[in-house]
């Protein structure tokens, strides 16, 4: 099959299909003689530069926005947030990271999610509070970064002043 890739070249690959670990892109196998490997592509970029291959997409979920947060209440294996209105198990399978307050630095994965609530992979060594924020997003992956504050979530935010640097 023949697609047209991100830098506008017709190429040649193996297979093409919606990625079920990553929603909102197309996983692109291309092989040679050497080796097999793959590329990634944004959904609505792969729609827009290879038209002719929309039924390849039909069913999918755009791009899925990170999300953030401060904690409403939680338990062992979830918590929620009474301030989203997520789409039913939009973030299943996004690692969940929390970023701030009671429990923070723990990384968790998302099994599934409702209009405010997730559930995760395993117990909370510590479970989440009100303290607590979060951060939802295929870029956390093993943070090491304590005393972090949301700049959307801060209930005491002081003025901001410049930092000579």
């Amino acid at each position: 099959m023949k697609i047209i890739d991100v830098n506008g070249n017709e190429r040649e690959c193996a297979n093409v299909y919606l990625d079920k670990d990553y929603l909102g892109f197309m996983k692109v196998e291309f092989s040679n003689k050497l080796r097999s490997y793959f590329e990634w592509y944004p959904i609505e970029e792969f729609k827009a530069k290879n038209p002719n291959l929309e039924y390849l997409i039909k069913g999918a979920h755009g791009e899925t926005e990170d999300s953030l947060g401060v904690v409403s209440k939680s338990t062992d294996t979830g918590l929620t947030d009474v301030k989203q209105k997520w789409t039913k198990d939009i973030y299943a399978g996004f690692p969940m990271w929390i970023s701030r307050g009671k429990g923070e630095g723990q990384v968790r994965t998302i099994t599934s999610n409702n209009k405010n609530s997730v559930v995760i992979d395993q117990p909370w060594d510590i479970v989440p509070d009100a303290t607590s924020q979060y951060v939802i997003s295929h870029n956390v992956h093993n943070p090491h970064i304590f005393g972090n504050s949301l700049p959307q979530v801060q209930k005491n935010s002081k003025k901001k002043t410049k930092r000579k640097i």
